[in-house]
């Protein structure tokens, strides 16, 4: 009986994912509802804000591991919990 709990056990440990994987918006529009599931290492969702001059306002949604630094024109945010780059 030992036998069959422990394989059971072990059953339930191989086939569950035990690592936590984030997901996070990834369509370059102002409304967004394109899920993307991050890749390891990925901890963070990222929204990018930029107002060029010929192309209006620009929005890029993704996945990253860590918070790039916002160029002229531009606002970046960062936050690490799912889909919270709304």
């Amino acid at each position: 009986m030992k036998t069959l709990l422990l394989t059971l056990v072990l059953v339930t440990i191989v086939c569950l994912d035990l690592g936590y994987t984030l997901t996070c918006l990834i369509c370059p529009k102002k409304y967004c509802n394109q899920v993307h599931t991050c890749r390891n290492g990925e901890n963070l969702c990222i929204k990018t804000f930029y107002e060029g001059n010929l192309l209006g306002k620009q929005f890029k949604r993704g996945c990253a591991a860590t918070c790039p630094e916002a160029r002229p024109r531009e606002i970046v945010e960062c936050c690490s919990r799912d889909k919270c780059n709304h």
